[in-house]
């Protein structure tokens, strides 16, 4: 009887460090709030580097998904957003969607030329473990038979594929306002403890680095972390995966 008490006393004993440890960690995670600014499609000469200042001005990260066509143009602003401890993943090489969603080999063959070319510029050997899909995971262009096999292959590979939750809209025509813009994010801002914001880079979305101050600074009022891939932390992957974000 004796024994029985004292297992159950220890069992409860070791329940009750489980839980307070779990609660140490779970509630700081359950209180932050996240936010990962994405540009996709450069880099471009100017407005790249314009992003790169405000960004700088403000001491905060984003993530660029680079098209490896445009690094090779651009060598000098995909080493500054390197040397800026910016996230660099990679987005395509080819950019015309009918040739790039052609068959899965195509895909990944495009997908491991744009790694190739961005370690080239930086020097580096990384391993990508996120990159972006043009069109996004869940794209009409693409056959549903050549998604799915380029799921599958991403995931055998280990690499998670990221979409987003606040869509900027500044894809939506050749030219968006900086007002749009803003009232795009202005609506969408603040729905997640952990938000991913869809931009783009290229040289014609001047109106979109005219809106990143007044979108940086809605975040910081909010009171967002700002992170780039490189920084993201389990509970973050769980997070965005059970939210259709990640991997859907």
């Amino acid at each position: 009887m004796k024994k029985h008490i004292k297992f159950l006393i220890l069992t409860i004993i070791t329940f009750f460090m489980v839980f307070n440890t779990f609660n140490a960690n779970a509630t700081p995670n359950l209180q932050r709030k996240i936010v990962y600014l994405t540009f996709d499609d450069g880099p471009s000469p100017n407005n790249t580097e314009n992003i790169i200042s405000i960004l700088n001005q403000n001491n905060v990260k984003a993530t660029f998904c680079v098209v490896g066509s445009n690094a090779l143009k651009y060598k000098q602003t995909i080493k500054d957003l390197d040397n800026f401890n910016m996230g660099i993943i990679p987005h395509c090489n080819n950019h015309h969607y009918s040739q790039l969603y052609s068959s899965t080999e195509y895909y990944i063959n495009d997908l491991k030329e744009c790694t190739n070319i961005i370690n080239n510029i930086t020097g580096k050997n990384r391993q990508y473990k996120f990159i972006r899909m043009p069109g996004g995971s869940d794209n009409h262009v693409c056959s549903s038979d050549v998604l799915y096999n380029i799921k599958t292959e991403l995931k055998n590979e280990g690499i998670n594929y990221i979409d987003w939750s606040v869509d900027s809209g500044d894809a939506c025509s050749k030219l968006v306002t900086t007002e749009n813009i803003e009232k795009n994010i202005n609506k969408q801002a603040g729905m997640h403890k952990i938000e991913v914001v869809l931009m783009h880079d290229l040289e014609n979305k001047t109106t979109t680095s005219k809106a990143l101050q007044d979108i940086i600074d809605k975040y910081k009022t909010l009171g967002y972390e700002f992170k780039t891939f490189d920084e993201i932390e389990d509970w973050e992957i769980q997070y965005l995966i059970d939210r259709h974000v990640l991997n859907k």
